[in-house]
């Protein structure tokens, strides 16, 4: 069996993890943001390309709207 570990030792690796924890998270809730901005500026481009679509085709929204829903 081995030897016990001093409580100095534990208690500094539990401040590190807890660090690590903290830091990851900030690292994360940093990256989903980003993720959730670039999926709307993908939603809007994706919008203007339908509604050029639209304009380009002469087609109004109600009758593309029909078209999706059928």
């Amino acid at each position: 069996m081995g030897r016990p570990k001093k409580q100095e030792t534990i208690e500094k690796k539990v401040m590190d993890a807890e660090t690590r924890v903290a830091t990851l998270k900030k690292e994360y809730d940093e990256a989903l943001s980003e993720l959730k901005n670039l999926r709307e500026q993908q939603r809007l481009m994706q919008a203007r390309n339908l509604l050029d679509a639209m304009d380009k085709k002469g087609k109004s929204f109600e009758e593309v709207l029909r078209l999706v829903n059928l």
